[in-house]
């Protein structure tokens, strides 16, 4: 009942509209009922009378009822049509907004091509069940009263004899339901898998090829796709066992009535008008019965698809902002890690993080892969909430700031980097979308993107394909490193930003930062140790603790694991000149 009732809340803005459609149903299903009367009158009153001029005057009505319900018919569906439209487009804007709001933690466990089967098939299952479920029952319930109503008032007892019929639709209805509610639910989930092997295999196509796994994916394709068909075919055997059946109950009804209504003709307590009118009677009754299971088979689907879009309305953001959330002085760029510890699930990632961080400082982050170092800096914009001790920008803990306005100081290049299918211009500039030609520039030239920008077809306008193919690694970091630098914001993150360039440039890219880096609070990622031997400060991380700190000079004079990563490194670059002078 939850269920339909949010379906109803999808409905309620548009209840002028809706509420005029069951208008125009009623009226259209009112003028229907005249037609056994007409049919009783011609066979009792016209025939035996011969009565033309009332023949001919029944003619006209039929035509004219037969066009006004063709008129409303059109506008019933113009209504309805739009109706579902409308609430499509509330729900698809309303979830897209709503994702938006959610944090990271969510697209950590929910699958892109289970969210695209939300926003596609689960979207336009309320719409059906809106077009043809909602508007179907109220227009086949409104058939069947006015029905019963009408053939009442012809003959009591031929209703009653219809009415007998109720009890056994209601019950295979009611099995149906039953039954075909988890298939639904199965053929929906089985999609979600489906579109997610889809949009893996088409994202991942470059891997795929190169690991020559084709076939391995075609096989797992077909493996889902099977599921996909056993599911659907199950409904169908569902629907094919049960539409039989609620259609021999109803067809029924014509035979029993015509027997039952000859013997009442022939005791002399019915006139044959009166059958064949209550006839044309068991036809409109009839047809609400049989579409019973076409309804019960569409409801389900459409409350299955209408469940899941209402999970995901309903799953909150982890991340909240505070009802009255506090605003820093000045953004300067000051950050304070306060023993700070972050889980992620129920592992700890990183423990006891005590670090401050002055105003323009550059703090570089090291330490082998999976020692908390992204984890460490994707807590500044308060993408996770740390787990213990307090976490400080400007002063002001991250959870008492509003979050728009707290990341909207914190620029981002990020370890992997993503593109969209625009313009590189658009591009640079997606976080200052009103920033000039000229200042779009400028970024390029500080990342050291100007050159091979200039190179491309189109240049500033040359559009790069999804996920920014058509660019190299280091290409698609720099427009990145561009991106963040025109957002001119008091904190920048570089996570690993010059990982894909090679070292001619990373020195290019150096030199430029410096003067953009200057009075900005940066954190540099870097497993390269001239990325980052001229911070003010540099960490290194182990096992999610801070295993040493301080200067470049000051780590290679303790001797530790900075001093063992900066040999092994050194020893590299000497062998391969030696190899040369050789």
């Amino acid at each position: 009942m939850d269920t339909y009732r949010r379906i109803f809340q999808w409905l309620k803005p548009y209840r002028r509209k809706l509420i005029t459609c069951i208008v125009l149903l009623t009226l259209m299903t009112a003028l229907r009922m005249v037609v056994p009367y007409i049919t009783q009158a011609v066979v009792n009153d016209v025939l035996p009378n011969r009565n033309m001029p009332l023949l001919l005057k029944l003619c006209a009505a039929l035509i004219g009822m037969t066009a006004v319900r063709s008129v409303m018919m059109y506008k019933r569906g113009m209504l309805i049509e739009n109706v579902s439209q409308s609430v499509v487009y509330d729900l698809r804007t309303g979830l897209y907004g709503h994702m938006q709001e959610l944090s990271y933690s969510f697209f950590d466990t929910h699958h892109i091509g289970e969210i695209m089967s939300r926003m596609t098939g689960d979207i336009e299952g309320v719409r059906v069940l809106i077009v043809n479920g909602v508007v179907g029952v109220i227009e086949s319930s409104l058939m069947f009263v006015l029905s019963l109503v009408g053939m009442s008032l012809m003959s009591w007892r031929l209703t009653l004899i219809m009415v007998c019929f109720c009890p056994a639709i209601a019950v295979v209805a009611w099995r149906l339901h039953h039954h075909i509610r988890p298939a639904h639910i199965a053929v929906r989930e089985q999609n979600a898998v489906l579109n997610t092997r889809t949009q893996e295999n088409i994202s991942g196509v470059r891997v795929v090829k190169a690991f020559a796994r084709e076939e391995y994916e075609k096989q797992c394709f077909e493996k889902d796709n099977q599921l996909v068909l056993n599911n659907n075919l199950r409904v169908t055997r569902l629907w094919s066992t049960y539409f039989p059946l609620l259609d021999t109950i109803a067809n029924l009804a014509l035979p029993v009535l015509v027997v039952a209504g000859a013997a009442m003709v022939g005791r002399g307590m019915l006139d044959i008008g009166t059958l064949v009118g209550a006839t044309g009677f068991v036809w409109m009754l009839i047809a609400p019965m049989r579409q019973v299971a076409t309804f019960v088979n569409m409801t389900a689907n459409g409350v299955v698809s209408s469940e899941k879009l209402i999970y995901y309305m309903d799953l909150g953001s982890q991340i909240k902002n505070p009802q009255e959330p506090q605003t820093p002085i000045k953004r300067e760029g000051r950050v304070d890690f306060d023993h700070v510890t972050f889980k992620y699930g129920d592992k700890t990632v990183l423990h006891d993080i005590d670090l401050h961080v002055e105003p323009g400082q550059v703090v570089a982050v090291m330490g082998a892969t999976g020692m908390g170092k992204t984890s460490l800096v994707t807590l500044l914009g308060r993408y996770y909430d740390v787990a213990g001790g307090s976490l400080l920008v400007d002063g002001v803990d991250v959870r008492e700031q509003d979050m728009h306005c707290l990341r909207d100081g914190i620029g981002v290049v990020m370890q992997e980097t993503f593109l969209f299918s625009e313009t590189i211009f658009n591009n640079i500039r997606f976080g200052r979308p009103e920033a000039t030609q000229a200042q779009v520039e400028a970024a390029a030239r500080a990342a050291q993107a100007e050159e091979f920008i200039a190179q491309t077809p189109q240049g500033y306008d040359t559009v790069v394909g999804e996920r920014g193919m058509g660019l190299s690694g280091g290409q698609k970091q720099r427009v990145a490193l561009a991106r963040a630098i025109l957002y001119d914001p008091s904190i920048l993150v570089l996570d690993d930003a010059t990982s894909a360039v090679d070292m001619e440039t990373e020195a290019e890219i150096q030199q430029a930062l410096a003067r953009v880096l200057k009075g900005r609070t940066t954190f540099i990622i870097a497993h390269r140790i001239s990325s980052v031997r001229k911070a003010d400060q540099i960490i290194m991380l182990q096992d999610g603790r801070i295993a040493e700190r301080g200067t470049h000079r000051e780590l290679l004079a303790r001797n530790g694991v900075y001093a063992a990563l900066y040999h092994d490194q050194t020893r590299d670059f000497e062998s391969v000149r030696k190899a040369g002078d050789e």
